[in-house]
């Protein structure tokens, strides 16, 4: 198998890691491999109520005294989200001193002169600790319902696994029992044909192994690896020497309807072009490539071999030129095929 270069690829992205940022939202979590998890909640409690009640104390000309702890309010809620209850409670607790030493009369002092702001302070305070119990409450709660959603994930993705093994034994039980009924045929066209039915079952069976139960519609294929390995099933069960199949595809995720409409049809027509194309001992390459074009995608088996028959109007004229042709119509494609004594190019054009 010779794959010639492929197209850009993206990076696979899963289900999996949008529960990962959930659960490693907040930065102590996120820089555990770097910094003590403690060290970070003090550093970001700190830091959100130092430069709070340095902005307060910077707008005491403009509104002197009035709403002395708004700010606070902010450190708090900031710390709390950013590194967890334990550094809201510092930035509370900074916030509140340094609003009351800088803020608040007789300034530069913790004296109390005014019993009207000893009860603001403790009303200010207990406020705070309410919004500081209410987030780590929720954030607790999100964290119970993300690692559930993980459990239930893992358990899904168990008993799918489950069924795909099963799936497959049941195919490859049908396929020992296509093939054993092949080898026992007394008429060559019967074994001929059976063989034809195996080919088909392995395609089918293989577009059902890759089909990507891990992303997030449970019913998406990753096209390139499934054509390439199909190619190669191809080639190590019917080509002979001197004939390769080069393969060329972009990057692309599509449905498991496509992938098996997709799976035939290379299956088909790069099947009839091992068996037609190169008559006695003609040596050649054969094409195939998926192709991403405006408007749609492009299926591409082209051979370098003898040509078509004069009259043959595709791959064989039985029941694989009648399965191309309705598995392009399930594709909503159109089918182009020319042929001469370069090669036959087959070209099924269909929407995305």
């Amino acid at each position: 198998m010779k794959p010639y270069p492929q197209a850009g690829s993206s990076p696979a992205q899963g289900g999996g890691k949008r529960i990962k940022r959930i659960l490693r939202s907040r930065l102590p979590e996120r820089l555990a491999g770097r910094l003590p998890p403690f060290l970070v909640e003090a550093a970001v409690g700190i830091g959100l109520a130092v430069l709070f009640a340095a902005v307060r104390v910077a707008l005491v000309p403009w509104i002197g005294e009035a709403a002395p702890y708004a700010l606070v309010f902010a450190a708090v809620v900031g710390a709390s989200v950013l590194a967890g209850w334990r550094s809201g409670l510092i930035a509370l607790v900074l916030g509140q001193a340094l609003v009351w030493y800088f803020v608040m009369p007789p300034r530069q002092s913790f004296r109390v002169d005014d019993p009207a702001f000893a009860v603001s302070l403790v009303v200010a305070t207990l406020a705070q600790l309410l919004i500081l119990a209410i987030i780590t409450l929720y954030q607790r709660e999100v964290e119970r319902a993300s690692l559930r959603l993980t459990s239930e994930r893992d358990l899904l993705q168990k008993a799918l696994r489950e069924i795909d093994h099963r799936t497959s034994n049941n195919y490859q039980t049908v396929l020992a029992l296509v093939l054993a009924q092949a080898k026992s045929a007394t008429d060559a066209s019967v074994g001929e044909a059976l063989q034809q039915v195996a080919d088909r079952i392995r395609a089918i069976a293989s577009a059902s192994r890759k089909l990507a139960v891990a992303s997030e519609s449970l019913e998406q294929v990753r096209i390139a690896e499934h054509l390439q390995d199909l190619c190669e099933e191809i080639e190590k069960g019917l080509s002979r020497k001197g004939i390769a199949i080069a393969c060329a595809f972009d990057d692309l995720v599509l449905s498991a309807d496509t992938t098996v409409c997709l799976s035939i049809l290379v299956n088909e027509l790069v099947t009839n072009a091992l068996k037609h194309a190169y008559p006695g001992q003609r040596r050649g390459t054969i094409r195939v490539a998926l192709l991403r074009l405006s408007g749609g995608l492009e299926l591409r088996v082209e051979d370098d071999g003898a040509g078509m028959a004069a009259g043959s109007g595709g791959p064989g004229t039985g029941l694989g030129q009648r399965l191309v042709d309705t598995f392009v119509k399930q594709l909503k494609g159109r089918h182009e095929v020319t042929t001469g004594e370069g090669g036959t190019r087959h070209r099924i054009r269909f929407p995305r």
